[in-house]
């Protein structure tokens, strides 16, 4: 096996915590609209595609739902509900921060920018990366070629000596086709002791 010489961490799942639970209740509260209305929009008919790949600013998501159920609904309310979905993991933000003092380390995510903006200000890691490859900002999202194309070419690495850490067997599979070495992240334990194998801590 090649050496490892540089890492790409995915960001929801990996580095922070994801539980969409309190942004349908807050938008609940918010708008008097049922959450579950809210989750067809974004997941049955497109819309949170759309702002992963950049295709609506926060702005315009808010812009949307407003017009949508024709409520008084602000680029603020969106970017303050949807940012309830996403907490850091201290955990992770650790591991990756002393692991990016060692190696070149960049971000890996299908994220869009509410989630992104706000974990920036609050996973110190991030700062300590080489790089950080976004979704929204590529216009591509895992498992898409283009995308790990992406992460290789802003982190300088070739993909044999590349290590691709995502919690969704997909994506993992989308980098294992690309060349790089995946590893499914199930807990920080395992992957501490995947790390341990491979000779990185």
């Amino acid at each position: 096996m090649a050496e490892i010489r540089a890492i790409l961490f995915d960001l929801g799942g990996v580095l922070c915590r994801v539980d969409e639970a309190p942004v349908w209740a807050a938008w609940q509260q918010h708008t008097g609209i049922s959450g579950d209305e809210l989750k067809r929009e974004l997941y049955d008919r497109g819309l949170k595609e759309e702002f992963d790949r950049g295709l609506k600013a926060p702005g315009g998501v808010a812009l949307f739902l407003a017009a949508r159920w024709d409520i008084a609904f602000a680029g603020a309310d969106w970017r303050r509900i949807w940012g309830l979905a996403v907490t850091p993991d201290p955990a992770m933000d650790a591991l990756a921060a002393e692991l990016a003092a060692r190696l070149p380390c960049a971000l890996a995510s299908t994220t869009d920018r509410v989630h992104h903006e706000k974990l920036s200000s609050e996973l110190a890691c991030l700062a300590a990366f080489k790089a950080q490859v976004v979704s929204y900002r590529e216009g591509y999202l895992k498992p898409e070629p283009q995308f790990y194309r992406a992460c290789l070419n802003a982190l300088g690495s070739s993909a044999e000596h590349t290590l691709f850490i995502d919690d969704r067997p997909e994506n993992v599979g989308g980098a294992v086709a690309a060349g790089m070495h995946g590893r499914l992240f199930k807990d920080i334990e395992t992957l501490r002791a995947d790390l341990a194998r491979l000779g990185i801590v």
